[in-house]
């Protein structure tokens, strides 16, 4: 996930929120549940972020072979992994997460319709009162939500 920074600038340094706990890990998924609480604490350290989230794709929508697989029995179907940030807590959070899903998936279809084969890297939105800067990947999706810079 570190390659996922590089879409903010580091600046002065701004009081970390605590990350929002997450279920006991399996052995397995230790070391990925730790990189995702590093980068999250690494990206709440940024100038101007307002929170940070990390969301699991629905597993319907993983891609194998450029065919779209089903929902494999046992596996957790998306939603909010790790938040870090007032702004993702409560409602607010699952809000965010809905929408972003919405979002990747439709402009990912967009992509694709445009180029086939291509596919979507980030996607950033600057609205009056905030920036969103989403990256998504095939089982995640980071959601950054910034206060515009000065």
């Amino acid at each position: 996930m570190s390659s996922l920074l590089s879409p903010l600038r580091p600046s002065a340094p701004v009081p970390a929120s605590v990350p929002a706990p997450v279920p006991a890990p399996s052995p397995k998924t230790e070391k990925e549940t730790a990189s995702i609480v590093s980068t999250l604490s690494q990206l709440s350290q940024y100038r101007n972020v307002r929170g940070v989230m990390v969301i699991a794709r629905p597993s319907h929508l993983y891609k194998q072979h450029g065919v779209e697989s089903r929902v494999r029995e046992g596996e957790r179907d998306g939603g909010i992994v790790q938040i870090s940030g007032q702004a993702f807590e409560g409602e607010g959070g699952e809000r965010y997460a809905r929408v972003v899903e919405r979002m990747v998936a439709g402009i990912e279809v967009a992509v694709d319709e445009c180029e086939e084969g291509d596919e979507l890297k980030l996607v950033r939105i600057r609205t009056k009162k905030h920036q969103l800067i989403i990256t998504p990947d095939e089982k995640y999706v980071l959601v950054a939500l910034q206060d515009p810079g000065e």
